[in-house]
């Protein structure tokens, strides 16, 4: 009776450990991999699940409109995802690059639908504020255009909040 009961512990044992065992040696180099789904490493790296890497918005063109006192920023952004975003909103404020100085505040009017695997172009509305025109005519007198930085970006995804502390640099936006 002694030695069926042993017989039998060591085959409970072995049909729990050895699995274990045999999984502990797969990812013995990758330990996280036991934990963390392999997408989630590629979005952590850069790159989604596409295995592309998602790139930013590229500037592309800015028009300023003096009554209004507002500046149209116009961005390109191709969508590296094989199903439809929807850009609702998207809000950051605008500084001067050279001075960090608050210029206004920019946000997107309208939501912008990029279809799989296209590229849309996106525009955001800046206006400034008293203080910028202000600046504008003492800091940077007789310039036609400034280097502005969009600080505290948060643009809403498909119901998701992006929110990033990196600043964007935008050249040449026309102040006259």
């Amino acid at each position: 009776m002694q030695k069926i009961r042993l017989l039998l512990t060591l085959i409970t044992l072995a049909t729990i450990v050895g699995p274990i065992a045999g999984i502990l040696l797969v990812y013995q180099n990758n330990l996280l991999g036991l934990v963390i789904p392999p997408e989630v490493n590629k979005i952590m790296n850069g790159t989604f699940v596409t295995g592309n890497p998602l790139e930013p918005p590229v500037f592309v063109d800015s028009q300023y409109n003096v009554t209004s006192q507002t500046v149209a920023l116009t961005f390109r952004f191709t969508n590296p995802f094989n199903f439809d975003l929807t850009i609702n909103s998207m809000s950051a404020d605008i500084q001067c690059d050279a001075h960090n100085f608050p210029l206004g505040h920019a946000t997107l009017n309208n939501p912008v639908n990029i279809r799989a695997s296209e590229t849309a172009t996106i525009t955001v509305l800046g206006t400034w504020t008293q203080d910028a025109i202000n600046h504008f005519q003492t800091a940077h007198a007789g310039a036609q255009s400034i280097d502005v930085e969009l600080v505290g970006l948060i643009i809403n995804v498909n119901g998701i909040n992006v929110q990033t502390n990196e600043h964007i640099k935008i050249s040449n936006v026309p102040i006259a």
